[in-house]
């Protein structure tokens, strides 16, 4: 089954190993490009640390390297995994779902009264972490280390549209809503959008159901989680489906 992968070329290439690996075709269409930025933080000691990505990670350990700290979260097991194979012990990270709503949850944050908190994280984002982290009282900082750049058309997103659409099924894997936005963008310089209509959507959590929902795809599965494990067990259940998949 051919599954259209729409993260950026230099975030994909575990997935795609892990697509081929699970009897599946990956086909790349980039819809982002990330990009570092020269940040800088305004204390040298902080008590809490928070990574809200795997790119936070990758693109914030230089500046981690030059500040002191107290605690350090994540905020899923996959950022969490990104700083353990950088040998950085970890606090806390929510285990089932990787979310800022999850990680607020967590009773070990829920207890952070007074504190001084950095957040490792791209350009702009969602606020409800901070916000709810200054409900609690706590003196909260960002330091942005890379930014999301749209990706311009290429070849390559021509021939993986002409191969997904060489076959009536397959599969299209959304992380972000901004991906899912720049998909219909890029798209529809190529072909009529409606086209992509017919092919299922997997995605990351119920917010990016929502949105796609919104926009007229309806053919929507969420991942069990947010990792790349959850996006290979969507594939594999469907796999091994010897029936109609229902769709909600």
């Amino acid at each position: 089954m051919n599954v259209l992968l729409t993260r950026p070329l230099l975030q994909v290439e575990e997935l795609q190993s892990m697509v081929t690996k699970s009897g599946n075709k990956p086909l790349l269409f980039p819809t982002l490009k990330l990009n570092s930025i020269d940040a800088k933080v305004e204390n040298n000691y902080y008590d809490v640390i928070i990574f809200i990505s795997v790119n936070a990670v990758e693109y914030g350990l230089k500046i981690l390297k030059t500040i002191s700290y107290h605690k350090i979260f994540a905020v899923g097991s996959a950022t969490a995994r990104k700083l353990s194979e950088n040998d950085i012990e970890i606090d806390d990270f929510p285990r089932k779902k990787a979310s800022s709503e999850a990680l607020l949850a967590l009773d070990s944050v829920a207890q952070l009264y007074h504190k001084t908190i950095l957040i490792f994280r791209g350009q702009s984002g969602r606020e409800v972490l901070k916000q709810g982290l200054i409900k609690q009282n706590n003196q909260v900082e960002y330091v942005e280390v890379y930014e999301r750049v749209n990706h311009n058309i290429n070849s390559l997103h021509r021939q993986s549209l002409d191969e997904l659409l060489s076959r009536n099924e397959g599969v299209i894997s959304i992380t972000s809503i901004d991906s899912m936005k720049l998909l219909v963008k890029i798209s529809s310089q190529i072909l009529d959008v409606d086209r992509l209509k017919n092919y299922l959507l997997v995605v990351l959590s119920d917010r990016i159901k929502t949105y796609v929902n919104s926009i007229g795809f309806n053919k929507v599965l969420v991942t069990p989680n947010t990792s790349n494990n959850g996006i290979i067990s969507v594939l594999t259940n469907l796999n091994t489906l010897d029936k109609p998949v229902k769709y909600s």
